[in-house]
């Protein structure tokens, strides 16, 4: 597998999600995990690797919707026989807003 060595602990985050390439090309993805330094996602096609792209999706904390956006690169997009393609983004940037909702969303999953 090419996945590199995680630094940070992941939380299993199961949301409909939103790839979106440099190009403008969009993909419906399905997250699969999150960390502070990324997200791990279900996608139907392979990805090449470090192109740069936006992640967003929508969380509910309490009775709240939130969405997240965070910029990043893709480290790894390997085929999958259950999921189709198990795609790795590594974060480079995130607004405020969104690293709060992250550190709640990894908060909350510690405790399940």
């Amino acid at each position: 597998m090419t996945q590199k060595a995680r630094t940070a602990k992941r939380q299993t985050v199961r949301q409909p999600a939103t790839l979106t390439m440099n190009d403008e090309t969009r993909h419906t993805v399905q997250t699969l995990d999150l960390s502070h330094g990324g997200i791990s996602l279900q996608t139907d096609s392979q990805l090449r690797l470090a192109q740069y792209c936006a992640v967003s999706f929508k969380v509910q904390l309490g009775d709240t919707d939130h969405n997240v956006l965070a910029m990043g690169q893709i480290v790894y997009s390997d085929p999958d026989a259950e999921l189709g393609f198990k795609t790795g983004v590594q974060f480079l940037r995130i607004d405020d807003d969104s690293r709060a909702i992250f550190h709640q969303l990894l908060q909350e999953n510690q405790s399940i």
